[in-house]
């Protein structure tokens, strides 16, 4: 208490004159704990991700964990307290207190300081931390692309995978969504994806063709939901046809909803094309392969993303060209629940392998 009450007559100027939230910043000091971890997202996205990095730390004993957000990203319900079994504590502050807490020593309550996203406000902040009291942190890195943007100290830089061997990252695959239900093959089988309209993530036209084709030739037992924003011309497209039934387009939603939307699918459409997203290919890795490992709904996956990732047909449908891909939602649709089921099984055993991968990464990062 005493090192407390040093640090606030010392700090507390810097906060009247910045007009900040000095009863939330109280309630914060108070309740710290040297034994903590605080992962800190001052971005709106990469949320998703925080579920999984908390698992890890539970199993490897940190159990105690406080999250620094801003109040774009709380209000997008990352943690719907119904569907997660994780004890967390939210702090909400805006990008630019948080920023600021740090530089007046907030982390020095903490044993470890993690960042979600690494980006040029985190390496500033990084390396603060490090010059003045040469303070343990650990960076994400979303997309290899950044290297090229920022320098960098690789010291404890966590990739969601690892595209080159040689660089010295920590591969830490974060896929936990919260609890659900085992799904079993729906009748009416549903096929999901998720994820802004931008040509650079999915292959929509594939899809809507692809779609289209099933309807013309009396494939009518299966549905779509398009999960995400910036669907206005789509939509406006489908509506023209006869494919407005067989698909639903939710806007942008909360990731708490979106995971129920997930849970209850048969399989999630990355609608990856090697042509147009080589970048997931030596970049950055998919939202869709995150979703498909956490509620464990295989992928309809194109050949050469399969191969990078190691999906192959005992944990995912693989399409060999974007002519295949029709084919594969037929299969899809076909596919008996026993035989949905071994699909499942070989994704479950995948996915396991990627967790003990990632809990040995953290606990090496951690015991360094």
């Amino acid at each position: 208490m005493f090192l407390i009450i040093f640090f606030l007559h010392f700090k507390l100027y810097y906060f009247f004159s910045k007009n900040y939230c000095i009863n939330n910043f109280f309630s914060f000091l108070f309740e710290l704990n040297k034994n903590k971890i605080l992962i800190i997202e001052i971005k709106k996205y990469h949320g998703e991700c925080i579920p999984g990095f908390i698992k890890y730390f539970n199993i490897l004993g940190y159990n105690n964990i406080d999250i620094l957000i801003t109040p774009e990203l709380y209000k997008q319900n990352i943690f719907d307290q119904t569907y997660f079994k994780l004890k967390i504590k939210y702090l909400i502050f805006s990008k630019y207190e948080i920023d600021k807490y740090i530089t007046l020593g907030i982390c020095d309550f903490y044993k470890i300081c993690f960042f979600n996203t690494l980006d040029l406000a985190t390496i500033k902040m990084r390396k603060y931390l490090h010059s003045k009291h040469k303070f343990k942190s650990i960076l994400v890195l979303h997309n290899k692309i950044n290297l090229k943007k920022f320098d960098i100290n690789f010291n404890n830089i966590v990739v969601l995978k690892k595209f080159n061997k040689n660089l010295p990252f920590y591969e830490i695959n974060p896929h936990y969504f919260g609890e659900y239900e085992y799904h079993i093959k729906s009748n009416i089988t549903n096929f999901v994806t998720a994820g802004n309209n931008l040509r650079i993530k999915k292959n929509f036209n594939l899809l809507i063709n692809s779609a289209y084709k099933l309807i013309s030739n009396n494939y009518i037992n299966f549905h779509i939901t398009i999960i995400g924003k910036g669907y206005k011309n789509l939509i406006k497209s489908v509506s023209k046809t006869n494919l407005t039934k067989f698909i639903t387009f939710t806007g942008r939603i909360s990731y708490s909803l979106m995971y129920k939307y997930i849970a209850k699918s048969d399989f999630v459409l990355p609608l990856l094309d090697p042509k147009i997203h080589k970048h997931y290919l030596k970049q950055q890795t998919s939202g869709s392969f995150q979703l498909s490992y956490g509620f464990n709904i295989p992928l309809i996956i194109e050949k050469t993303f399969a191969v990078n990732y190691k999906f192959n047909n005992n944990n995912s449908i693989v399409y060999n060209k974007n002519n295949d891909f029709y084919n594969k939602l037929k299969e899809a649709i076909n596919i008996n629940k026993e035989k949905y089921k071994q699909i499942k099984e070989g994704l479950k055993i995948k996915t396991k392998e990627i967790e003990i991968n990632s809990i040995y990464n953290l606990k090496k990062i951690l015991n360094n």
